[in-house]
């Protein structure tokens, strides 16, 4: 009894000293984009393309730091909506917007942003270090992409049915002129 207790206690000891040793003020930052699923729904409904415009909650901390400096779940609880390739340029995280790419309605992410991607040599004044990696956990909460909306569907149906239209009538209107019409008959006359 007394060893199994022992034992049981010595793994925990190297665990938890494990668990320490690895931690990320230990370890070196990264120098590219690095994600990792923290949580994804049984199904996938939605996922974020190119020109969605969609809904999220996330934490954003400094690489080895454990407190996070901008929270949208505690910042008065609203998500933080936007289109891609327009939003996320002003704050000049695009590669945020490149970890987001292809998460579902429901799917929570890590990534971790190196320094050269995040805020670079001149950080976020009393917030982000120079030269520092930032880690987001993001949530997907809702995508509206242009391929689910009905309005970009009857757009495109009557777009193409006024280009057929058009082009028949532009047709119609070159075949009955005088001039095309006599072309057609004396070819008639050559080929007999």
């Amino acid at each position: 009894m007394l060893s199994s207790l022992i034992y049981k206690l010595t793994a925990v000891f190297v665990m938890a000293t494990t668990v320490y040793a690895l931690s990320e003020t230990n370890m070196e930052q990264p120098t590219k984009l690095l994600g990792g699923i923290l949580s994804k729904p049984e199904n996938c409904g939605y996922k974020v393309s190119s020109n969605s415009e969609i809904t999220v909650h996330y934490r954003a901390r400094v690489w080895g730091e454990g407190e996070y400096y901008e929270n949208t779940y505690l910042d008065n609880g609203t998500p933080l909506k936007f289109k891609l390739g327009m939003a996320l340029n002003r704050y000049n995280l695009t590669c945020l917007e490149q970890g987001i790419h292809g998460m579902c309605t429901g799917e929570v992410r890590r990534l971790i942003i190196p320094a050269d991607l995040a805020y670079g040599e001149f950080g976020l004044p009393n917030l982000v270090p120079e030269n520092t990696a930032v880690i987001y956990e993001v949530e997907v909460t809702n995508v509206n992409s242009p391929f689910t909306n009905p309005w970009f569907w009857s757009g495109a149906i009557a777009i193409t049915f006024s280009f057929v239209f058009f082009n028949r009538f532009q047709n119609y209107i070159n075949n009955s002129k005088s001039a095309n019409f006599l072309k057609q008959k004396s070819q008639e006359k050559k080929s007999e």
